[in-house]
């Protein structure tokens, strides 16, 4: 049925009202619960489609109902003194309709779940199905209660996984003489506790007692307990019992003895089945108040716990298992810290309450030790403290390295007190058409999503929760998305989605298309599927990410963008002409933020004019600015690649702003990136490629290559330089280690092939690229990896410049065999472990400054074979596989239709004809040649000659 609700405005009193501060004190509002609201029709009954355009307050949780439909002056607010649900299909904003939850001025304090229902085949013929849908004119307001959205710690947690911590007394888990005994065991795990002359606990007694056939040796455990005496009792696997008429209840009997003082038959550990129900017990004999005890249905942990004081806690567990197997019980004895960890952060937590969840970052190479955790009460805790209900699983550093490597792990708030959810099946729909894919993972991904289109009245979300939204399903379904809206109205205030909670996601979580000035502050990303702050097409411009932080970024099927699939970014960022700045990817399969703009906006935003073709690569960004990226499977930061028409990624950026991007005549401007942070990438920290390159105030630690600057597509144009800068090999953040008998994790550890790969801090290619005030430390050898604070790009065709400058540097290590490496070449263990087969192999080097006391002296780092140091002041540094010279150095290259002809080149020092170099030639490349006229060559073709062939030296002048 549908219900219409129509209101009369009278011309005087639209005059002489104004706009509440808070919509659901408006006068004049009309109650849900009313049926004078209504009308004929009455109240709304479960299934209904209504449409409202009369000014309602939702005062009661509705059944569930179809289409919500608000417009011609309608307005949906809700009581902030219950607790309400709102069930729908979908929810529909159209002309001068309005969704308000709180206001700015006034934000909601009451308890609101939104929910949007129905699958995939439930919602099949609609263009916008499970949405909350703003369309022309319409308003959505959602103003939550105001909650810090993230923040970091300022200590590292560390798990516990001994008695060092002084927190912990007594571990099951730890003690192999009572462990080995119930391992896999089903039945009843016992442990009775008395006390020692300090007043610790020790064990009194212990057993593992099956419940069909060592009914009697429990009923002899129980009543051994004595006054005084902590008994802890726990379910392993599942109990047995023999059949009713049989069973032995001695154990019953004796257990409601001890704890009611007589045998009541109607206990909780008497009702329990051999279904693989989880239960715990933890009581001291004479003590009614200690008694605790808890069960609960398979798979699902049961806990009791008994607080003797705050330095004593003793707590008995059954961790739930999808198989009975795995349900193994633990008991612990504890002080405050070992059960409820203490948890101190940069910034107030006042807004962050008990029963809060929140999530941990992962500090490590594996995104996936994030964890997720519930805030305890704590009375005493500082307003920058908070308690979290258990130990963490995985160290989580929380310092900043040398004042610049800020690795403290962030802390997102997952809880709000409004949520859009949307409600989900058990498992994939066979309708979904996508179960059989694993990035699914068996579960349903049509979810629900907010969608805004063109003309839109007013769009404001903060303070939100949204979960279990987006759909991987179908294209152009994201958790909130502004579609196609170009600039606002406008009437329109700046629109804005801030402070936001968007979680559980099947595609994204905030997604930009063809939509400008947006500003996106301070929202909390976690748990999505394919890439999560979204510029779409390009052409967006004027939009705001500002201070968001995204956390477990994961694949996609590939069917909303090809990228998805194999390398999803935390931001994806396709238009210059926006800002951004203060944003975290803490960890995800792919790559955290990636700066990549196609050639011209994709379609549809391409018809509509808002960028020229190569536009973008001779633009500047707005701003970028004190960006992180940390523990994502490939890259951290990367600036390059090109965005193709079929959404695909190829090389190269070409990216060099003009004056005038529409002018190719204007003048090129410095390409001016300050304050990234990159760690615990486990291919490449930074990469950023472009011209004038001028990027400062780089923080990087801990990844096989800390940070390219590289002129990649530009080469022979135009180069950049680094500068003030500081580069950490292996640092003090440890992580977990990740082979046996070595103390730190590894970027790539599943095979020794892998595990092997050379790590270097600043990885040189192309080029000349100039580095200067670099500062470098962690770049001590060890046995497992080859380590080095510079080094050239490896298994590149490239040709690469000696000329490539290092200034200022300082490093904080010994440089020597056996101790640390300033620089490394070719493969340890092996004299010069070039390959042949790729002519960037055939060079390396740099040309290093230092500062002596008569001044400065260029020193060149070339390759240590009989062509390349050739130099009499050549001498060979053994740790870096190079040598060093004084002699001047630089570039020959040679260039001609070689790959065409089938042909490649050889160069021959003069005085020492076995000293060769071969090249392919399938680029424009050559050696490393002496420049001060002591040395000449020779170049052969093997093979027919190109009609042409043109030779070029770089480094003679100057």
């Amino acid at each position: 049925m549908r219900h219409s609700v129509e209101i009369l405005f009278y011309l005087a009193l639209i005059t002489a009202s104004t706009r509440a501060d808070c919509p659901h004190e408006r006068q004049g509002i009309k109650s849900w619960s009313s049926a004078a609201t209504w009308g004929a029709d009455g109240i709304p009954k479960s299934g209904d489609s209504i449409i409202i355009t009369d000014q309602i307050i939702m005062d009661v949780s509705p059944p569930p109902l179809y289409n919500v439909t608000i417009e011609n002056g309608g307005s949906l607010t809700f009581s902030s003194d219950k607790i309400l649900t709102l069930k729908a299909a979908n929810i529909y904003i159209k002309k001068d309709g309005a969704l308000e939850i709180g206001s700015e001025d006034c934000p909601y304090r009451g308890d609101l779940t939104v929910v949007l229902t129905g699958n995939r085949e439930s919602h099949e013929f609609e263009t916008h199905p499970k949405a909350i849908l703003v369309s022309e004119g319409g308003t959505l307001e959602i103003h939550g209660a105001p909650r810090l959205s993230w923040t970091k710690i300022t200590e590292t947690l560390n798990p516990e996984r001994g008695y060092d911590s002084g927190n912990i007394m007594f571990n099951h888990q730890w003690e192999d003489q009572y462990n080995s005994q119930n391992s896999g065991r089903s039945g009843i795990v016992a442990y009775t506790f008395g006390f020692n002359s300090n007043g610790l606990p020790v064990v009194k007694d212990f057993g593992v007692y099956d419940v069909k056939w060592h009914n009697e040796n429990l009923t002899d455990h129980i009543n051994r307990v004595s006054d005084g005496d902590i008994l802890m009792m726990a379910t392993q696997v599942q109990i047995t019992l023999k059949d009713p008429s049989k069973q032995s209840t001695g154990a019953y009997d004796a257990y409601e003895t001890l704890v009611y003082g007589e045998v009541t038959g109607n206990s909780i550990l008497r009702s329990l089945q051999q279904d693989g129900s989880t239960w715990a017990f933890v009581y001291q004999k004479g003590n009614r108040d200690s008694y605790s005890e808890e069960t609960n249905p398979f798979g699902t942990t049961s806990t009791a716990r008994f607080f003797m004081s705050k330095d004593m806690i003793f707590t008995a567990q059954t961790v739930g298992g999808s198989q009975k197997l795995q349900q193994q019980d633990n008991f612990v004895i504890s002080n405050r810290n070992g059960l409820f960890p203490l948890v101190e952060t940069i910034d107030e937590v006042t807004t962050w309450q008990p029963g809060d969840r929140v999530v941990i970052a992962s500090t490590d190479y594996e995104w996936q030790q994030a964890e997720e955790r519930t805030i305890v009460f704590c009375p005493d805790c500082q307003k920058n403290q908070f308690r979290i209900n258990e130990p963490v699983k995985f160290i989580h550093f929380g310092k900043v390295l040398h004042d610049a490597v800020d690795m403290r792990a962030e802390v997102g708030l997952v809880t709000r007190n409004v949520v859009i959810r949307g409600e989900m099946e058990d498992e994939c729909p066979e309708y979904n058409g996508n179960c059989e894919d694993s990035k699914v993972r068996g579960l349903d991904t049509f979810g629900a999503h907010i969608k805004i289109l063109r003309n839109y009245a007013n769009v404001h979300i903060e303070y939100a929760e949204l979960v279990n939204v987006g759909q991987q399903t179908d294209t152009g379904r994201y958790p909130i998305h502004f579609h196609m809206t170009f600039d606002k109205t406008a009437e329109a205030t700046v629109p804005y989605l801030r402070g936001n909670s968007i979680h559980d996601t099947f595609a994204r979580c905030i997604t930009i298309h063809g939509s400008h000035g947006v500003q996106v502050m301070d929202n909390f990303c976690y748990n999505h599927m394919g890439h999560g702050y979204f510029l779409e097409d390009g052409g967006e411009m004027n939009n705001v990410f500002d201070g968001n932080l995204a956390m477990t970024t994961r694949t996609a099927t590939g069917s909303l963008e090809p990228v998805d699939k194999f390398r999803p970014a935390s931001f994806w960022f396709t238009s210059p002409l926006n800002r951004f700045k203060n944003n975290v990817a803490a960890g995800g399969e792919g790559t955290g933020i990636w700066v990549v703009f196609p050639d011209e906006p994709l379609p549809p935003s391409r018809e509509y004019g808002l960028m020229e073709k190569f536009e973008a690569k001779k633009t500047m960004l707005q701003e970028f600015d004190n960006n992180v990226a940390h523990s994502q499977g490939h890259f951290g930061v990367m600036i390059g690649n090109r965005e193709k028409d079929d959404r695909n990624v190829q090389c190269c950026n070409q990216w060099q702003p003009l004056e005038d991007p529409k002018n190719p005549d204007s003048n090129p401007i410095n390409i001016s990136l300050s304050k990234i942070t990159g760690y615990k990438n486990r291919q490449t920290n930074i990469w950023i490629e472009g011209g004038y390159l001028d990027v400062s105030y780089v923080s990087v630690a801990d990844s096989l290559n800390g940070i390219f600057v590289t002129n990649e597509g530009q080469q022979d144009k135009r180069a950049g330089r680094l500068s003030h800068t500081v580069v950490i090999g292996d640092s003090e953040n440890l992580g977990e280690p990740s082979i046996e008998g070595f103390d730190r994790s590894l970027p790539q550890p599943w095979r020794e092939e892998l595990r092997v790969k050379p790590h270097s801090g600043i990885t040189m290619w192309k080029g000349p690229t100039q580095y200067s005030d670099i500062w470098f430390d962690g770049f001590q050898s060890n046995d497992i990896y080859d380590i080095g604070a510079i080094a050239k790009k490896r298994d590149s065709p490239y040709f690469f410049s000696v000329t490539t400058p290092f200034k200022n540097i300082q490093y904080a290590f010994d440089d020597g065999e056996g101790q640390g490496n300033l620089a490394i070449s070719g493969v340890r263990g092996v004299d010069t472990g070039w390959n042949s087969e790729k002519d960037g192999e055939q060079i390396s080097g740099f040309t290093y400054y230092n500062t002596t006391p008569t001044g400065e002296e260029k020193l060149y780092i070339v390759k240590p074979d009989h062509f390349s140091a050739a130099a009499d002041d050549c001498t060979v540094r053994p740790n870096w596989r190079l040598a060093i010279c004084t002699t001047k150095y630089g570039n020959m290259r040679v260039q001609g239709d070689f790959e065409e002809m089938k042909s490649h080149g050889i160069f021959v020092r003069d005085d020492l004809p076995s000293a060769q170099l071969e090249f392919v030639l399938k680029t424009r490349t050559g050696p490393q040649v002496v420049l001060d006229g002591s040395r000449t060559y020779t170049f052969h073709t093997v093979g027919e000659m190109p009609g042409k062939i043109k030779f070029t030296a770089d480094g003679i002048e100057g």
